[in-house]
């Protein structure tokens, strides 16, 4: 954490120079009033006091506080703003590593978790910086020079032994900031826990009603909030006991030094304005050990935060660097002998695939629930860790050898679970292509067939959908998924079993849109619906992650294996 914190100010080291001199000026400074008051003291005792002295006294500590102010504005604006700087950079280089992390990162971390690190824990280690910084720099500042003019204008005998009691505080803040530690990460940890928990009812609302669960769903939210204030009540207790020991060490250290104090102006040593600017400064002292033993707080919680930011950071998904070859077309994609296996999973998902699909030809993948399909294509959008390079080739090259950003670009992919956004129909399908024109939109809308549900919907394209697109059924997300991934023209189309909740009349009317929008260009659907793939040039049928059956569609009828029997099934289904 301290190296991030000390790279952060080398890069901004005029601020931070400026800033820390800034704070260094105020400390000193504020040591000039309180020796105001010690002269005002004296020379009243002294019965040396005028008209014009009191005048220049005043004066001088009107002018002094205004400066100090002005000082303290400007260098708390310097490193305020820059800390906001530092959760920023920390936010974006965090979100841009969640956005390129594949599968196995997101098998392993839950999205509250994610959400925690990505705002509460940013912000405390933001605030580790800030807080730490001004505390060190001013309240550091503070107490050298205070205890200096303690020492050397007053008396360095009581100086040493008031400051005694805050000495041994000072150790005592240490230990129990020890304890925070632990306990702060407790009580985060449940809050990432709750976050989890908030967003899986969230997200499964309908289903918890559904099912009747909203008076258990209430019960066990109430037993983890109640878990949650419990560990931030043992936290608050924790630094509950600062205050009253500070109070105690503060109360020890102020009757010493009056007592003492007392004992030095009877004898001679000290005058009373010394003794009265004693006192005061050894409440400037107290103030500076109270920042003290905050900044000692403020680093406990923020290297917890940051251990937490650097292990999200850090992360490794177990999937390959990206290659560096560009590529620009998709002529052919081989399999040779493909194995694949979860990182969970002690036996392959899928194994011994073999098959070649050239461009401009469709490719359909059958077969039963738990197969294999869906695993098999991950593998051409670089979701998991290519176990052999040579076992996946496009164009006759590893697949692991392009760089993963060019290859993308030629891939349209419609997954199972559609992830839509909380933004309008439009902005929803163009987020396949941003600078597309509105002929391109228009062209995909026609294609995905849902012109006529744009022109039902109360705002036609300007429609917002909700969260996860809430607010459409199924088929009608399915088809703007589908739009999505028409509208960047890809060379290689993925259909996810993209077409199970659309009615099969809707399915035929959309497979024929994309053989006539898609002449020429390669497709890959997996489906439970035969109808989709009865123009495709090849059909691989899986089971237990292995072919069974390949061939065209009327191939695979005359063979009457799997392939058959679920055509006449779902013939007679439909009526046909």
């Amino acid at each position: 954490m301290l190296k991030a914190f000390a790279q952060f100010i080398a890069k901004h080291k005029l601020a931070y120079f400026i800033g820390g001199l800034l704070a260094i000026l105020s400390g000193l400074l504020g040591i000039v009033p309180n020796y105001m008051i010690q002269l005002f003291v004296d020379t009243i005792v002294n019965q040396q006091l005028t008209v014009q002295l009191l005048g220049k006294l005043l004066l001088l500590f009107i002018l002094t506080a205004l400066f100090i102010y002005i000082v303290d504005v400007m260098w708390l604006i310097i490193l305020f703003g820059k800390s906001a700087l530092f959760t920023k950079e920390i936010r974006q280089t965090l979100f841009r590593r969640l956005t390129y992390l594949k599968m196995p990162f997101y098998e392993k971390y839950r999205s509250g978790d994610l959400i925690t690190r990505m705002t509460s824990d940013v912000d405390a280690l933001g605030d580790t910086l800030a807080y730490g910084f001004l505390i060190l720099v001013s309240d550091g500042t503070w107490m050298v020079s205070v205890l200096t003019v303690m020492f050397i204008m007053i008396s360095w005998k009581l100086t040493l032994i008031s400051i005694v009691p805050l000495l041994i505080f000072g150790v005592l803040v240490y230990f129990l900031g020890m304890e925070v530690d632990r306990r702060y990460e407790k009580s985060r940890d449940a809050v990432a826990q709750l976050s989890n928990e908030v967003l899986e009812v969230v997200e499964g609302v309908r289903v918890m009603r559904a099912y009747g669960k909203k008076e258990l769903e209430q019960v066990h939210f109430q037993k983890r909030t109640r878990e949650v204030m419990e560990k931030f009540n043992r936290m608050t207790h924790l630094n509950g006991l600062w205050g009253p020991l500070a109070n105690v060490f503060t109360g020890l250290s102020t009757a010493l030094g009056l007592g003492l104090g007392a004992y030095y102006v009877d004898k001679g040593q000290i005058s009373i304005g010394q003794l009265i600017s004693f006192q005061i400064y050894l409440g400037m002292l107290n103030g500076a050990i109270w920042g003290m033993a905050d900044l000692v707080a403020i680093y406990q919680q923020g290297k917890v935060s940051y251990r937490k930011i650097a292990e999200l950071r850090d992360a490794d998904d177990q999937v390959e660097e990206s290659g560096s070859l560009m590529i620009r077309n998709i002529e052919e994609i081989e399999f040779n002998n493909y194995e694949f296996s979860y990182p969970a999973a002690t036996c392959p998902v899928v194994k011994g695939l073999t098959f070649k699909l050239k461009a401009g030809q469709t490719l359909g993948i059958v077969g039963k629930t738990g197969a294999g399909k869906s695993t098999l294509i991950r593998q051409l959008l670089r979701q998991y860790p290519v176990k052999d390079p040579n076992s996946i080739k496009i164009n006759g090259i590893p697949i692991t050898e392009y760089d993963r950003k060019s290859l993308a670009r030629l891939i349209g992919y419609v997954p199972q679970d559609h992830v839509l956004f909380s933004r309008s129909v439009r902005d929803n399908i163009l987020f396949g292509k941003e600078e597309a024109l509105e002929e391109d939109l228009a062209q995909a809308i026609e294609t995905a067939d849902f012109n006529k549900d744009i022109d039902r919907m109360a705002k036609g394209l300007e429609t917002l959908i909700g969260e996860k697109g809430v607010a459409i059924s199924g088929g009608q997300k399915q088809r703007v998924s589908m739009a999505r991934a028409l509208i960047r023209e890809p060379e290689l189309l993925i259909l996810d079993d993209s077409l199970s909740a659309v009615d099969a009349k809707t399915e035929r009317a959309i497979i024929k849109n994309i053989q006539s929008a898609r002449t020429g260009k390669t497709n890959i659907i997996i489906t439970h619906r035969l109808s989709a793939i009865a123009h495709a040039d090849q059909v691989l049928v899986l089971d237990k992650g292995q072919i069974i059956e390949r061939g065209t569609p009327q191939e695979l009828l005359k063979t009457q294996g799997w392939y058959y029997e679920q055509y006449i099934s779902q013939q007679i289904e439909e009526g046909v």
